[in-house]
């Protein structure tokens, strides 16, 4: 008798429904958390933006003044705000926005170039800007 109950549940048995899966809320949270902190890391990085840009207009308009010389100048008076928003910060964003990248990149499981280039354009972007302070810095 238990054999023929044990059939008949089996047979009455039905695949089991699945209508979100757990992997598309991990990666939706990833790509949440990755423009969360691009948002973070741009406002940050406005300021040190905002300083070359003072710095470049000011070789421009006064005499005998130039990019490097201006900013080894505000390095020599300002030697903290120099480096936290020249060196620490920029470092700081380009390792939280590759390692954001890097986990929306293994999350979705290695997606064509396009749409992952949609989902992580601002990470992209904020990488390029601090390189480009890192540089303007190092010059």
């Amino acid at each position: 008798m238990e054999k023929e109950e044990f059939e008949e549940k089996l047979i009455q048995m039905t695949k089991p429904e699945v209508n979100q899966l757990k992997h598309q809320d991990m990666l939706a949270k990833a790509i949440s958390n990755a423009k969360d902190k691009t948002v973070l890391s741009l406002w940050w990085l406005i300021i040190p933006l905002y300083i070359i840009s003072m710095l470049i207009m000011k070789s421009l308009f006064m005499p005998n003044t130039t990019l490097s010389s201006s900013i080894h100048d505000l390095a020599i008076r300002q030697r903290f705000v120099a480096y936290t928003f020249f060196l620490i910060l920029p470092i700081i964003f380009i390792l939280i926005n590759t390692i954001s990248i890097r986990k929306v990149y293994v999350l979705s499981g290695s997606p064509k170039s396009v749409s992952f280039l949609k989902s992580v354009w601002l990470n992209v972007l904020i990488i390029f800007f601090s390189i480009l302070i890192l540089i303007v810095y190092s010059i």
